[in-house]
Formats: C-alpha cells, sequence, structure tokens
C-alpha cells in the first residue's frame, strides 16, 4: 500500500477493514514512537514532569488488547492524568518547545479513548498526532532542512518535507503495521508484542529524540 505524508484516504481505507480492536493496536504502535518525545523533554525540563503517568496509560491499552476487561472508569481516570497541569505542558510555560510533547500526550489520551470507542476517526486523529509532529520538528528544528524551499512554492516545499527521512520512516511503518494487521486474525501475545517494541527505533521518537 502507498501511504502518502500529507493524504489520509488511504489510510482510512485501510483502518475501515479492520476490527476495532486491530485499530487501536495500530494506534498504540503510533503511540509507542511518540511517548519517548515526553521523556526527552521532561529530562531537559527541571523538577517537571511525569513519564510515569503516560507509561501508565499506554501499558493499559496494551493490556486490554490483549484481553483485559475494559474499565471506563480506569480509562477516564488514565485521560485525566494525562491531561493534569503537572503533566500536560501548556504553551504558556513553555512555547513551541512542547508541541512534541502535548502530541504524544493527545494521541495516548485519544487511544484511550479509542478503547471505548475504535472509530476511524479517532484512529486517523492519532496518526494525524505522528505526522503532525513530524511536520513541525522538519522545518523548524532540523537545520538540515532548507527552509529556503518554501520561496520556490509550497508544493516543493511539502515534497521535501514528505521525502524526508523521518516522514519516509514513519510511512513506511504505518504501512508494514496495517499490512500485518490485515494478515492477523487473532491479537495475540506475540504479534502484540511485535507491535509494541517494533517501534521502538533503539529508544528514540519518531523524531529521534529519547
Amino acid at each position: 500500500m502507498n501511504i502518502q505524508f500529507f493524504e489520509l484516504d488511504t489510510l482510512k481505507k485501510e483502518l475501515e477493514g479492520l476490527p476495532g480492536f486491530h485499530r487501536v493496536a495500530f494506534a498504540a504502535a503510533c503511540c509507542e514512537r511518540m511517548l519517548p518525545n515526553y521523556s526527552a523533554f521532561c529530562r531537559t525540563t527541571i523538577n517537571w514532569g511525569a513519564p510515569e503517568v503516560p507509561r501508565a496509560a499506554l501499558d493499559e491499552v496494551w493490556q486490554i488488547l490483549q484481553g483485559k476487561p475494559v474499565d471506563t472508569e480506569r480509562i477516564n481516570q488514565l485521560r485525566e492524568d494525562c491531561g493534569r497541569e503537572d503533566v500536560f505542558p501548556g504553551d504558556l510555560d513553555f512555547g513551541d518547545d512542547c508541541l512534541e510533547t502535548q502530541e504524544a500526550l493527545m494521541a495516548i489520551r485519544a487511544t484511550l479513548v479509542a478503547c471505548l470507542d475504535p472509530t476511524v476517526e479517532n484512529i486517523v486523529h492519532i496518526a494525524n498526532s505522528a505526522r503532525h509532529t513530524i511536520e513541525a520538528y522538519i522545518p523548524y528544528k532540523d537545520t538540515s532542512f532548507n527552509l529556503n524551499l518554501e520561496k520556490d512554492g509550497k508544493e516543493k516545499f511539502y515534497s521535501a518535507m514528505a521525502s524526508h527521512p523521518f516522514a519516509v520512516r514513519e510511512m513506511a511503518k504505518e504501512a508494514e503495521d496495517l499490512q500485518r494487521l490485515k494478515e492477523t486474525e487473532t491479537l495475540n501475545i506475540d504479534f502484540l508484542e511485535w507491535l509494541r517494541t517494533s517501534s521502538h527505533n533503539n529508544g528514540k521518537s519518531l523524531i529521534d529524540l529519547s
């Protein structure tokens, strides 16, 4: 399948063909690639953050996928925990430096919701957080990216972004996960472990932060 960075129609069609929890598994894998951004932010921000909170929330999702009964009260509590003021960084305090951290937390909160309501729209929103993280990082934090391309027109600029190694790698991983999910009838423990750990990138995020 040909997953495009700035186009979501193919992703939507692929997700429509998957059972609900298969969709959640895809979302959880996306979150695994974003979560290291949160830990990286906390390490560079003195006396702030709680990496164990989003980690516990995402672990709950994987446990549900392995057969743990969905506890709506616990799901809602974990969502609230990920949105606490001491966990979710605010723009007023940290500016643009916290965008990738916010995206990771929003994606995890949305994945918790998807455990209760695994609609295609919910899952696409989560995948879009991964894309937004990369899209925001490349032109402003990757010093090797040529910002002057924007002067040559939006089409050339966005084409260069979609060809960036981070974007190419993310699209390839999403395509791989979707293909494996299509081929897997039952989400057994071995498959879920592969899906979870194959996103680790040696402990680095989808933008190589750790």
